[in-house]
């Protein structure tokens, strides 16, 4: 019984990497951004 995984050329391997870190940077972004609205605004309220 073998449980070799099937081979991944590095080529692939990059790219995956790649889309990886791109989604995390999106994910991260997304939630900076939304923080930056939320202390925008409050600082807005903050100045009246």
């Amino acid at each position: 019984m073998s449980t070799s995984k099937p081979y991944t050329s590095s080529e692939k391997y990059r790219q995956m990497l790649v889309r990886d870190g791109d989604r995390r940077f999106q994910d991260w972004h997304n939630r900076f951004l939304s923080y930056q609205q939320a202390y925008l605004e409050d600082m807005s309220k903050r100045k009246k």
